[in-house]
């Protein structure tokens, strides 16, 4: 959204530098012209700032589910990371895959396929703050980052997921796994391992979730 504003911006302050270096116009109609010439660029300025903005849409964002693609998941994951270890407060990350989701696909087909992963996208952002992220890892794994979320408040949010899925997605389950920086792992990277680790034991069960421990 900011690149719009960016934009026009910037048209602006080329009138007022162009204003600031040749003074007002002297007749009526070359300060007509001059305003219209104005008026164009700031809204040419604004359409292509709002243009930027949409590129920068589609290359966050996953085109089906409308959260964040794996890539740039994982960069807010390392940013997270790195300001808990300034600040010193926990982040929690959940690993989420739903159950059974090849035998759905060819059992409603493909497209109802999709419809289950968009319903369910919206669904995890309804179940958490403003402030955390849902991302789209691949597939039917979905990943959920907690800033300011210790171990045990994340299993909670593990678990409100858990009884939506259950509720709302007739016979439809999701399997599990959370873990906290830096109880659990130093680093992005192995905080994406070991909750990633813990749901894969998660879904030799289903409909389960793992917590890792110290």
């Amino acid at each position: 959204m900011i690149s719009r504003w960016i934009g026009l911006a910037a048209s602006c302050l080329i009138c007022v530098v162009w204003m600031s270096a040749y003074g007002l116009p002297e007749s009526e109609g070359t300060a007509a012209f001059i305003i219209t010439v104005a008026v164009l660029q700031a809204v040419a300025g604004y359409q292509i700032g709002k243009y930027v903005d949409n590129l920068q849409r589609l290359a966050y964002l996953d085109s089906l589910t409308g959260v964040l693609v794996n890539r740039r998941f994982f960069q807010r994951l390392e940013e997270e990371v790195e300001r808990g270890r300034r600040h010193q407060y926990p982040v929690t990350l959940l690993f989420i895959d739903l159950d059974n989701f090849k035998l759905f696909n060819d059992t409603y087909g493909h497209l109802e396929g999709d419809r289950l992963l968009s319903n369910f996208a919206r669904m995890l952002q309804q179940n958490v703050r403003i402030q955390d992220q849902v991302g789209r890892w691949g597939g039917e794994e979905f990943v959920v980052l907690l800033p300011h979320t210790e171990t045990e408040q994340g299993a909670q949010v593990g678990e409100r997921i858990q009884a939506s899925v259950r509720k709302q997605f007739n016979g439809i389950t999701v399997s599990m796994g959370v873990a906290s920086f830096p109880l659990h792992a130093e680093t992005a990277t192995q905080l994406a391992r070991k909750a990633d680790t813990l749901m894969y034991e998660a879904k030799k069960q289903k409909d389960c979730m793992l917590v890792a421990t110290k």
